[in-house]
């Protein structure tokens, strides 16, 4: 048991919650986590991040703000085969000597792989278990075997845990009800924090008013491939014109090489995990969002507490937050003409611009953290009977 992030006393709120997750690398799940375990404390909570892997990779962000933290270390980097059950057995059984020393009374998890492995141990530890849905999973609807394995240990980790379920939007709850054969009313929208006081817009006008901002890990459902064919059609209009792509993962090599074959390589700049974000949107004049689907898209909400237009792919999940000519612009999915399009407009209809960022800013108010938390929190003193 790690807990370097205690310097500071506990205030006493008579509950003891454990947020559990399979790793925390910067991406959207694990930075909503670790906001909201910041805003927890605040509220007096006693909150534990319990880490199944040894990735860590938010020390700047929880420091100093009285979270204790477990770094379980239980599974290596790389995935760990279906077929290891006796792997899997291992980590269920030391994840259950820990709850059962830890003696939480709500243990809340993230990620699929933190409820197969904990959420039994957990309940079986005394703890109320909760369980967060970020997104739609593509292996609900697969055929193939692994996928199956999955649906399987899905299922039976609910079951015996028997956890409450909430959805971080309307559609990933009704995909999920409709999978599980469930009323909907059985699973609690609970929609994802924004720290405000982090991710707000600029004083002035943005620096590069041409340049376009894509954030999030580069795998192929993010469409980042779109926004360079995109880009090639704009710099044809637009000399100034440029995109910054945050972020890392596997397509970053087939990235590159895309950018040199469309003779992008001064206008394209793939930038890797980076912690300046907010800072990064404030000198852009253009968010992009062309995934393919989301949960609940914390890119396209940044940008729009950034005060920056958006334009977004008309998919599930997004358009649960992005409405159209309202907070932002939808395009068809895979369509880099629309892209394009719909960029050189908001870089030619000032009061359309203004509207956009006008609605972004005030669609972003309704995620502030402190609000979002203290609906968390009824959520775990509800879970536990209390009022």
């Amino acid at each position: 048991m790690n807990d370097p992030l205690c310097d500071r006393p506990q205030a006493d709120a008579g509950l003891r919650l454990a947020m559990v997750l399979p790793d925390m690398r910067r991406a959207g799940a694990e930075s909503v986590v670790a906001t909201l375990c910041r805003s927890l404390v605040t509220l007096g909570v006693e909150v534990h991040l319990v880490v199944i892997a040894p990735r860590f990779e938010y020390q700047a962000v929880l420091a100093d703000s009285g979270v204790h933290l477990h770094l379980l270390a239980l599974i290596p980097q790389r995935a760990i085969p279906f077929y290891r059950q006796d792997v899997h057995w291992r980590i269920r059984r030391r994840l259950g000597h820990f709850f059962r020393t830890l003696k939480p009374d709500v243990a809340h998890f993230h990620l699929l792989h933190s409820l197969v492995w904990g959420g039994a141990a957990a309940r079986a530890a005394g703890a109320q278990t909760l369980y967060t849905i970020h997104g739609q999973d593509a292996w609900l609807a697969a055929n193939d075997w692994p996928s199956r394995w999955r649906r399987r240990l899905y299922t039976q980790a609910i079951s015996r845990s028997e956890c409450r379920l909430l959805a971080v939007s309307p559609s990933v709850a009704h995909h999920q009800a409709q999978w599980l054969h469930r009323d909907p009313q059985t699973i609690a929208i609970q929609s994802n924090p924004l720290d405000l006081t982090t991710w707000h817009p600029a004083l002035d006008d943005p620096p590069h008013p041409q340049r376009v901002i894509m954030v999030g890990t580069l795998y192929p459902l993010k469409r980042v491939h779109i926004g360079l064919l995109a880009m090639h059609l704009l710099a044809n209009h637009s000399p100034a014109a440029t995109l910054w792509v945050v972020g890392d993962g596997p397509e970053r090599s087939r990235l590159e090489q895309q950018a040199k074959q469309e003779e992008l390589a001064s206008r394209v700049f793939l930038l890797g995990v980076r912690t300046d974000i907010p800072d990064l949107f404030r000198t852009a004049g253009v968010a992009w969002l062309l995934s393919e689907s989301e949960g609940m898209p914390m890119a396209a909400l940044e940008a729009m507490a950034c005060g920056i237009p958006l334009v977004a792919t008309d998919v599930f999940g997004t358009r649960d937050l992005v409405q159209h000519e309202v907070n932002g612009l939808l395009v068809p999915l895979d369509c880099p003409e629309a892209v394009a399009q719909a960029t050189q407009r908001l870089w030619e209809d000032a009061p359309l611009r203004r509207r956009l960022v006008a609605g972004g800013l005030a669609t972003a108010r309704h995620f502030e953290t402190t609000v979002i938390t203290k609906q968390h929190l009824a959520h775990y003193q509800k879970a536990l009977g209390r009022k």
